[in-house]
């Protein structure tokens, strides 16, 4: 008997098997519909990123024209909106929308991409807080149970699939009386399960590779060969190891229900019990200060600097004497007064965010600390990674949002110091935002880390499996 015999046989019992085939059409049907999920969302963030980018031309072109009227001898609408004020023009009236384009695989993983902003306003008024409350309007729903993408399907229903395909790959022999009779031929226990095995695993991964490979092209991330390889990799790996697991439980000599039990039991440990205990330890251990906290304190500095503008506004020159050029010492202009409560207001923020930040990064050096445990946690952070819908880009893009907005207040806050008008030439100097995109290299080696740990489950339950095969004989 060889492989080609076995898988040949294994077709023929698929092809026979009614509740199998409608299984395996359910989980295609399920795999085409997260795709189209990701798709929709996909291009909703496009759609959100272009007009955010068409925003930020109207803007200027409007305010362009504004200026230019004025300069004509057309009064501003009123002294509020009067564009030729720095602290109008450099605020939201002419803000910059920074937008965070979709990444290379978001079709296949929305992963954090619909928790996290993907776009800010910057103007000379941003800080922390605008880190904290920014976002799309989201249904709770969404929030709470995260979207049905590939990635879902992946880490959660995958391996029951797998398992309902090969709980009973030996014990259903054993059971029906043909294991001594199959290995009777010049065949091992070891052989006949790995092909048996191998016929599903193709079925199984083929299909998951197929639709992902689709939507990769539909969705136009073949520019990203790196993050291509990661995704299927990790597909990959993630299935065989529950085959490898399967094949470990009928090495056992157990009855098929016995099988099945266990098999369940560890889906249930691996994929649900353990990823959510690790959350909520971190979250217990480490727990985020509240956002009523940020809020009385932005409105105590509030309150403090209103009353110490003049104070506020001396120091602060001492602090920044480049910005100190032109400023009326006996009579500050109510703008850099006004700057000077402004900036107080941002350090006290920054010194609750910096707590916030500091819980926050606790929470998730624990969790990384104990993925290993979980494979599906691992599975997990390589398929976002891969994806581009993480927490490492959209941290990088944050800090490059921080960037900006500093580049943004250098531009105008020396004018508003020095209680200059601005005209239509300005429009012209003023800072552009360019996302940096992440090397490849730098995801690889994120992602690195956990798709060995993951192979490294792999092997070491293939080698037990292996092994408990080794011993199956006819006479069991």
């Amino acid at each position: 008997m060889t492989a080609r015999t076995v898988i040949r046989n294994e077709w023929r019992l698929l092809v026979a098997d009614r509740p199998l085939r409608i299984a395996l059409g359910l989980f295609a049907l399920l795999l085409v519909y997260a795709l189209a999920n990701g798709v929709v969302w996909t291009r909703f963030q496009e759609r959100t990123v272009e007009a955010a980018q068409a925003g930020n031309v109207e803007r200027a072109q409007g305010l362009a024209r504004e200026l230019a009227d004025i300069e004509n001898g057309a009064e501003p609408a009123s002294r509020f909106s009067d564009p030729r004020l720095p602290n109008v023009l450099g605020g939201a009236r002419g803000h910059h929308t920074a937008v965070l384009t979709p990444g290379p695989l978001t079709a296949l993983t929305v992963g954090q991409s619909d928790l996290l902003p993907y776009y800010y306003d910057v103007n000379i008024y941003t800080n922390e807080s605008s880190f904290q409350q920014n976002g799309e309007v989201e249904s709770p729903l969404n929030l709470m149970v995260g979207r049905f993408d590939l990635a879902f399907v992946v880490v959660y229903l995958l391996p029951l699939l797998v398992l309902a395909l090969s709980f009973n790959v030996l014990s259903e022999e054993r059971e029906q009386g043909t294991l001594a009779l199959t290995l009777s031929q010049p065949v091992s226990a070891r052989g006949v399960v790995a092909a048996k095995l191998a016929f599903r695993a193709l079925l199984v991964v083929g299909m998951v590779l197929a639709v992902s490979l689709a939507g990769i092209l539909v969705a136009g991330g073949f520019a990203a060969p790196g993050r291509v390889l990661l995704w299927c990799a990790a597909v990959v790996a993630y299935a065989l190891f529950w085959f490898v697991l399967a094949a470990w439980v009928n090495s056992l000599r157990r009855s098929s229900a016995w099988n099945a039990t266990v098999l369940v039991g560890a889906w249930l440990v691996l994929v649900v019990v353990l990823p959510a205990a690790i959350n909520i330890a971190a979250g217990l251990l480490h727990p985020l200060p509240s956002r009523v906290q940020m809020v009385t304190a932005q409105r105590d500095a509030s309150n403090e600097a209103v009353n110490q503008r003049s104070e506020l506004l001396a120091r602060y020159l001492e602090d920044h004497p480049k910005m100190a050029e032109g400023v009326v010492a006996d009579e500050p202009g109510l703008g850099a007064l006004a700057w000077a409560a402004t900036d107080a207001v941002n350090r006290r923020l920054e010194e609750v965010t910096a707590e916030h930040d500091a819980r926050r990064a606790e929470q998730i050096a624990l969790v990384r600390r104990y993925r290993f445990l979980s494979p599906a946690l691992l599975a997990q952070e390589v398929l976002i990674d891969a994806a581009g819908t993480g927490d490492a880009r959209f941290a990088a893009f944050q800090s490059q949002v921080r960037a900006f907005a500093e580049q943004w207040r250098e531009f105008f806050v020396p004018a508003i110091l020095a209680s200059e008008q601005m005209d239509a030439s300005v429009l012209s100097r003023v800072p552009q935002f360019r996302l940096a995109g992440e090397a490849s290299g730098d995801v690889a080696r994120r992602a690195g880390v956990p798709l060995a740990a993951l192979g490294g489950l792999l092997v070491l339950v293939g080698a037990a499996a292996g092994v408990g095969l080794g011993r199956v004989r006819g006479a069991h």
